[in-house]
């Protein structure tokens, strides 16, 4: 399932069914972009699965190349 962004409301909100791949699609904003003005990663309650807010430009191309690689021991 590929994440899914909403660019049309004001702050952004990211989603996806899995918590563990929004937490690593946060890390990836912010090791690679400096992205850190952002909400914490909590159930979308209106649609199911999770969600996080982005408070800050996001060039749709860093969401686009980041790709989930669960660790080993996950």
């Amino acid at each position: 399932m590929p994440v899914r962004v909403n660019w049309d409301r004001t702050p952004v909100s990211v989603h996806h069914a899995d918590e563990k791949v929004l937490k690593a699609l946060v890390l990836h904003l912010r090791n690679n972009f400096g992205v850190r003005k952002r909400s914490l990663v909590m159930i979308d309650r209106e649609e199911g699965g999770h969600l996080f807010f982005l408070y800050q430009p996001c060039d749709p191309r860093w969401i686009l190349e980041f790709t989930y690689r669960p660790l080993e021991e996950e």
